[in-house]
């Protein structure tokens, strides 16, 4: 199986288990009667322990296909288990303590895909790599998330068990994806050694800007679940004309994205769609109309594609700057969820001494100011090339087949 190929069907299972499993999981847990607390919980606990283990486990882990596997086959056993506890009385608790060890588990596998790609892929690649990957996501998104919407509307009446089925039909696409991608690590065995190691030890100033902007981001996920569900008693079926829209726009804009990216510098686009997504968020509590909201969540959707892709491609070029590659990874993608982790959980706490419309306007303002005060952190583009032309000189890619 040719190396692209490999990458495309393994980003296409992925956001198959997306839809499946996760699109509609927090609805669930709003609609299983949660408090805005453990809304917020379960938008904090999950990033935050995929943050723990990026901390003290899964840099100490070599890139074998071994470990790879591991991680793999306990991810899918905390999947099936989220999956059914959700038939159990009490639910809640199960679910958020299995979406914490799934989350342990899912770094293993997602720390190690950037050193795989790297050993594969040449590094003028990763932008169309990441932006084919991310409009597969899109189309597969969008089409899914409208089906399914409409599937556990006219299954409600069997609420809770026709969540189970969607999800479980996740739970085997992610093991499919996970298998294919395995066939890229290296076979040979390595020993395993745990011991105390310090975080945070590749962190530059640029990875801590765009981790505290990705806590931003992160403190709209919980209030968007609750403003839907809980205040303007949405459907499935309407959330998701949310994600359809969101997908349509952005996979009609995002290669005009990328090619102002080349033109203009990744990071003045990335900063266009931080401000975009804040400023498109700033009234939303106020919003009641279902179109207007349908309108908004359409150009959120595009920043929020435009930051994936320009995150995932900064921190592949920033790689070359760093004597730890591995190290750097994980320190990247720890910063990455502390920064998911701590912003709802920030959310949540806002909500007990705001209005949930004061929560939006809030965060939007702080935001802005936060990105205008610390915008001397970006690193100027020519040191992007330059980094860059080291990895082509340095590292190139080996075979395009496996």
């Amino acid at each position: 199986m040719k190396l692209s190929t490999r990458i495309y069907l393994d980003a296409a299972l992925q956001n198959m288990k997306s839809v499946f499993f996760f699109t509609f999981l927090q609805v669930l847990i709003a609609r299983l009667g949660a408090t805005n607390f453990q809304i917020a919980l379960s938008n904090s606990l999950p990033p935050l322990f995929c943050a723990l283990s990026l901390a003290f486990l899964t840099r100490q882990l070599p890139v074998t296909r071994g470990v790879f596997l591991t991680g793999g086959y306990i991810r899918q056993f905390a999947f099936l288990c989220m999956a059914f506890s959700v038939l159990l009385p009490n639910p809640i608790p199960y679910l958020l303590f299995f979406w914490s060890v799934n989350a342990v588990s899912v770094m293993v596998s997602d720390a190690q895909k950037p050193a795989l790609m790297r050993r594969w892929v040449s590094p003028n690649d990763f932008s169309k790599i990441f932006s084919n990957n991310k409009i597969i996501g899109i189309v597969i998104v969008t089409i899914g998330s409208f089906t399914i919407g409409h599937f556990l509307d006219a299954y409600n009446w069997m609420f809770p068990k026709n969540y189970v089925f969607s999800m479980l039909i996740g739970c085997l696409s992610t093991f499919a994806g996970m298998s294919l991608m395995a066939e890229l690590a290296p076979k040979e065995k390595q020993p395993i050694k745990l011991t105390w190691v310090r975080p945070f030890q590749e962190c530059d100033r640029k990875t801590w800007w765009l981790g505290l902007n990705n806590a931003g981001i992160a403190m709209v996920a919980p209030l968007l679940v609750i403003y839907h569900v809980n205040v303007l008693k949405l459907s499935n079926s309407q959330i998701a004309y949310f994600v359809v829209i969101a997908g349509v726009v952005s996979t009609l804009l995002l290669p005009v994205a990328r090619m102002l990216m080349d033109r203009f510098g990744m990071m003045k686009v990335y900063g266009i769609a931080i401000i975009g997504m804040a400023l498109a968020l700033l009234p939303y509590g106020f919003i009641h109309s279902f179109w207007l909201l349908l309108v908004i969540q359409g150009w959120v959707g595009v920043c929020l594609a435009v930051n994936e892709v320009a995150s995932q491609t900064i921190m592949m070029r920033e790689a070359a700057k760093h004597r730890k590659e591995m190290v750097y990874f994980s320190d990247f993608q720890l910063v990455m969820n502390a920064g998911n982790g701590i912003g709802a959980l920030l959310s949540g706490a806002l909500l007990a001494f705001l209005p949930i419309w004061g929560c939006f306007v809030l965060i939007a303002i702080t935001r802005v100011l936060f990105f205008f005060s610390y915008r001397s952190a970006e690193t100027p583009e020519a040191e992007d090339v330059a980094a860059l032309q080291s990895v082509q000189q340095g590292s190139p890619a080996q075979s395009a087949k496996s």
